[in-house]
């Protein structure tokens, strides 16, 4: 399945679920949290790179449906994500 990404507001949300690197957003933005709202998988993983390829998110989840706020304070080019096996997101920018 792909992702889906609403770019248009704050926060970024994202749907779905990837294992291939997938564009969520262009440009310079600077990320302030990132939420992982319900993994439904003990297990599951949730990573964001930018366009080097650098680690922006790497999150696992610990519990089933428990939600995760990532801090992130930095600018990043580009964002994509390599993976996401289950929850949404909401990428926080400023």
């Amino acid at each position: 399945m792909s992702i889906t990404s609403d770019s248009t507001g704050n926060p970024i949300v994202v749907t779905g679920t990837c294992s291939s690197s997938e564009v969520i957003a262009t440009g310079q933005i600077y990320i302030k949290w990132v939420y992982w709202y319900q993994p439904s998988t003990a297990a599951h993983l949730l990573t964001l790179v930018d366009a080097q390829g650098k680690s922006i998110v790497p999150a696992y989840c610990e519990k089933a449906n428990q939600s995760q706020w990532l801090p992130i304070y930095k600018t990043c080019d580009d964002i994509y994500c390599t993976k996401i096996e289950s929850g949404s997101l909401y990428i926080y920018i400023k």
